[in-house]
């Protein structure tokens, strides 16, 4: 195996094989089954029967613009109908509390979008004529001022504990002037621009959750320097030359449910370089003494290099 990463040297130079101490939380079948690229079912839009959403159809043209979001940059999207077991089982968990689903695997996240405010408004001004001093009247046209305002929460849960992982909230609004009245089109394309610019606000956030992951399965040296073994590859989209962090998940205690529960707490960033094989990869890091902090089993994400959102996102013309 050889390779270049700026300074890194090649893989064969690293020789000595180093030791990990076990992460405090060591990946569990399911981590390892959820590495790698991310499948993700997106529910049906609830639009909580908003009459401004609804004339719109703003809930079935975010589901498309999100959907299209996670296919672009590469995740993903899983038939929603192929679903219907987790979806029921994500509502009991949301109702009562039970989580855990442990039907056929569908996905490892789900997400359940909805709009929680959707406002048009239009405020008229009539003309108005004055006569001014050289006795000539001057008209001043009515003029017509839109305005439209949408609300969006999306909440993303892990598959298939069906743990709420985030909730995220878009807030999008735009307005129009006018000197002639128009048609009823108008409200629609600006509910339908203000619920675009909700979801641009989140959307950068919306797409870390499903970052590449994967975990440390090992370390080299040479002298100060160090390179960690990953444990996904080309398979799961890991190219040399992507940029990783490297998260110690540290146990607290719940102060309600008295369980535990793990903080992710960023150890070392870092760069993957060498061959990378199927399976596997190598990274180096950029800071040799924080990468004394690394643990065998340390969670792993690869950083996007920019979305892919503003160019799916297309300016609506009024």
């Amino acid at each position: 195996m050889s390779g270049c990463a700026g300074t890194g040297g090649s893989l064969s130079e690293y020789t000595n094989e180093a030791t990990l101490a076990s992460a405090a939380r060591m990946p569990t079948e399911a981590d390892l089954a959820r590495q790698g690229r991310a499948k993700v079912v997106v529910f049906d839009m609830e639009d909580n029967n908003l009459s401004k959403a609804r004339h719109a159809q703003a809930g079935s043209f975010l589901m498309r613009e999100i959907e299209q979001l996670l296919g672009t940059n590469g995740i993903e999207v899983v038939d929603r109908n192929l679903a219907n077991q987790l979806r029921d089982e994500l509502k009991l968990a949301e109702a009562v509390g039970v989580a855990g689903y442990d039907g056929p695997s569908v996905a490892n996240y789900a997400v359940k979008p909805a709009i929680t405010q959707a406002e048009y408004d239009l405020e008229i001004k009539p003309a108005t004529s004055q006569t001014n001093k050289k006795g000539k009247t001057v008209t001043t046209p009515a003029s017509y001022s839109h305005s439209a305002s949408v609300n969006v929460v999306l909440r993303v849960y892990e598959v298939p504990s069906l743990r709420l992982i985030k909730t995220l909230n878009g807030r999008g609004a735009n307005s129009h002037k006018a000197e002639e009245a128009s048609n009823r089109d108008l409200a629609v394309s600006m509910v339908r621009e203000a619920a675009q610019k909700a979801l641009s606000q989140v959307g950068d956030e919306f797409l870390e959750q499903f970052s590449h992951k994967g975990y440390i399965l090992g370390r080299r040296d040479k002298g100060s320097k160090s390179i960690f073994k990953l444990s996904i590859g080309a398979d799961q989209g890991v190219t040399a030359g992507s940029k990783v962090t490297v998260f110690n998940q540290k146990p607290s205690l719940h102060s309600i449910t008295n369980k535990t529960v793990y903080d992710k707490v960023p150890v070392v960033e870092g760069v993957v370089f060498g061959n990378v094989t199927a399976m596997e990869s190598w990274i180096i890091a950029d800071d040799d003494r924080k990468a004394q902090g690394v643990l065998l089993g340390d969670l792993v994400e690869v950083t996007r290099k920019g979305s892919l959102w503003q160019k799916v996102l297309k300016p609506l013309q009024f």
